[in-house]
């Protein structure tokens, strides 16, 4: 009697063993199921995430392009992303390399609003700049008003700033007169007849020039490359300059015509080409050629 029960007892434990071993391999399985799925979720989540960093670079990429005052900001940040992806995409997916991701992302995601509203706001100030120089500008000549028109940055903003507020003459013209006695003039283009050439130009509006008594330096040089007039020297550095007359006048900044008569003695009148210049210091602002018979 007593054998009997302990068969039964023996064959209840060896059921409930297997039993128990079913459910373990069932809840094994499940659990390798469940944990491929984690781990391609991990996966497929890791690989979205680096397509929207590298997203964030090409964005970067593109404004660096450009040339702005931030691009070292981009060229750094563009360079964490890079490092960034780089590290990531050689580590196996795991829970705690995805939450790490998750955060470093979320910080490159309020660096990459910030920097674009940094962005936005460089844009429209170099908008507002660049429509202030149009209208400020419109007065010189067509040299500076073609290299302002090139200008993209701020700093070449700022740089033709200082060239508007540099004094250019226009209607730079020199003609040749006989003087009469009483004082009238007549043009007349014989070089043996011709007493003197009287230069006239234009200083513009401009309320971004020096103002105040300022000098420039006309110089004329006749065909026998003589230059006419007072022929004095002055010098500037290492350069010296011949000048046939001092020009000095008092700028308002206000439009100002300025005319001068330079004598053109008997001995240094000759056929050909007279080269009449107007410098500044050394620098040359304009320059003419008239022709005598």
């Amino acid at each position: 009697m007593t054998s009997s029960s302990d068969n039964r007892i023996y064959k209840v434990l060896v059921v409930v063993l297997i039993l128990m071993l079913a459910a373990l391999a069932i809840w094994s399985y499940s659990t390798f199921n469940e944990n491929e799925d984690i781990m391609e979720a991990l996966t497929d989540e890791k690989m979205e995430i680096q397509k929207e960093l590298d997203n964030i670079s090409n964005e970067y990429a593109l404004e660096l392009e450009k040339g702005t005052l931030l691009s070292n900001d981009l060229e750094d940040a563009r360079e964490r992303i890079n490092r960034l992806v780089d590290s990531v995409d050689r580590l196996e997916g795991s829970v705690e390399l995805l939450a790490k991701l998750r955060r470093e992302f979320a910080k490159i995601k309020v660096e990459r609003d910030e920097l674009r509203e940094e962005l936005a706001v460089l844009k429209s100030e170099n908008a507002q700049l660049v429509a202030k120089n149009d209208s400020t500008l419109q007065v010189l000549n067509t040299e500076v008003i073609t290299s302002i028109k090139k200008s993209d940055s701020i700093n070449m903003l700022t740089d033709n700033m200082n060239k508007a507020a540099v004094l250019m003459p226009v209607n730079f013209e020199t003609k040749s007169y006989i003087v009469r006695s009483s004082g009238r003039q007549v043009e007349n283009d014989r070089a043996r007849r011709v007493d003197a050439l009287n230069t006239c130009f234009t200083l513009p509006n401009n309320t971004l020039a020096e103002q105040g008594v300022q000098t420039l330096y006309l110089q004329i040089i006749n065909p026998e490359n003589n230059v006419v007039g007072a022929r004095k020297k002055i010098k500037f550095g290492d350069q010296e300059l011949t000048y046939s007359k001092e020009v000095q006048f008092n700028y308002k900044g206000e439009e100002l015509k300025i005319c001068e008569m330079i004598d053109l003695p008997k001995e240094m009148r000759e056929s050909g080409n007279y080269r009449i210049n107007l410098f500044r210091d050394s620098e040359r602002l304009a320059t003419q050629v008239v022709s005598l018979r």
